[in-house]
């Protein structure tokens, strides 16, 4: 459901847009869930390659990010 409500605010705001990286982080941020925190966490430490986590290609695009959720 989040994946979908993230979609409506990006197709309402022209930034989301511009940068998909931005948009990940966005929705990273936003989920905050318990179900969800730990994959949230995760992802965005492979994204980024923080803390120690090996940085994963393509992570920074939106495609690849709703697939892995999915």
């Amino acid at each position: 459901m989040w994946w979908l409500l993230s979609e409506d605010f990006f197709n309402c705001n022209s930034w989301g847009q511009e940068k998909e990286a931005l948009r990940m982080q966005y929705t990273l941020s936003r989920m905050d869930w318990k179900e969800v925190a730990p994959f949230a966490l995760t992802y965005q430490k492979q994204m980024t390659g923080e803390l120690g986590y090996t940085k994963h290609e393509g992570y920074e695009l939106w495609h690849v990010f709703t697939e892995q959720g999915l």
